[in-house]
């Protein structure tokens, strides 16, 4: 086959000359009075032309690799030597197997949370415990500006209501059953993104799924609980995950998430005094926090990868 086509090299009549397979050629000296050939002819300066010449064929020696020659930098301008890719195969330099591909082997998912993200999860978890038991204990005044509602939030005016109302929990049970999952969320989220992520995304956007929950509600509903804040934390980082942590196919990341969400997330019973509508809306809201930041940070991120081949 023709693979190559360049200027003819210098070759002095009667000298030898290794072909890329290491095989000696020679070529012979006409005699003084047989025409030149016409393949082998110098180039004319003046017309600026020359003529060009094709290699021989020749394939692989049966029983060999192409691996085993070595092609030092000088021969990278000798024909059949081409960067990165030799006769269909890596080149020097490019591992020469079929399944030579480069893989992730780490991302920004990989590491251990630090110290930061412990201290994140103790603040956070004392928090809604001091608030809590103020709402359950405190002074009536006190406690009775605690919780969200449509009529004291958008009719009065008390928007500081959206942050109070995802502190204070109706009892303990109701406070440990988020406390658990939640402290497992802001551990892995705070570890892998910092507080970029949780809190000053998170908190907020919080607040505003929470807004939009009571809008569905009748003014006089109250709500309270860190439920809508578990369910857009779970959100984002169930898609971050998919996002992020290309150690694993898509097929398999996409596997795990829904397999967390009907084990985790999915309630196995419905009750009445729980709003399922908070936590619709904050997994929704969410998924778009994710997608967001992922799209805002996409280079920070990839750049957090680590690639080797086989």
């Amino acid at each position: 086959m023709t693979f190559w086509r360049r200027r003819k090299p210098k070759w002095p009549p009667g000298g030898f000359r290794s072909d890329p397979l290491g095989a000696q050629r020679f070529r012979e000296v006409p005699e003084a009075d047989a025409p030149p050939d016409e393949e082998w002819a110098d180039p004319d300066p003046e017309a600026g032309t020359y003529e060009p010449w094709e290699s021989d064929e020749f394939t692989q020696a049966e029983g060999s690799d192409a691996a085993d020659y070595d092609l030092e930098p000088e021969e990278e301008d000798r024909p059949g030597v081409v960067r990165g890719v030799f006769f269909g195969r890596p080149a020097r330099g490019v591992p020469d197997t079929d399944a030579s591909q480069p893989h992730v082997v780490s991302t920004i998912l990989s590491k251990k949370p630090g110290k930061d993200a412990a201290r994140a999860v103790a603040w956070t978890l004392g928090i809604l415990a001091v608030v809590s038991t103020l709402y359950w204990w405190g002074p009536p005044g006190f406690a009775a500006a605690l919780p969200a509602s449509g009529e004291t939030v958008f009719e009065q005016g008390e928007t500081w209501r959206l942050l109070t109302a995802i502190a204070a929990h109706a009892d303990a049970i109701h406070l440990l059953s988020n406390a658990v999952f939640l402290a497992w969320l802001i551990y892995l989220s705070y570890g892998a993104f910092g507080s970029s992520l949780y809190p000053w995304s998170a908190v907020p956007l919080s607040a505003v799924a929470l807004a939009v929950t009571l809008e569905g509600y009748p003014p006089n509903i109250r709500v309270v609980g860190a439920s809508g804040m578990l369910y857009l934390l779970a959100g984002a980082w169930l898609t971050l995950y998919v996002l992020v942590e290309r150690r694993l196919s898509v097929a398999k990341r996409i596997v795990r998430v829904v397999g967390f969400f009907l084990v985790v997330l999915v309630p196995t019973s419905i009750r009445p005094e729980v709003s399922y509508r908070a936590h619709g809306i904050g997994l929704f809201f969410g998924i778009c926090l994710g997608l967001a930041y992922f799209l805002a940070r996409r280079d920070t991120i990839r750049a957090g990868e680590r690639w080797e081949w086989d």
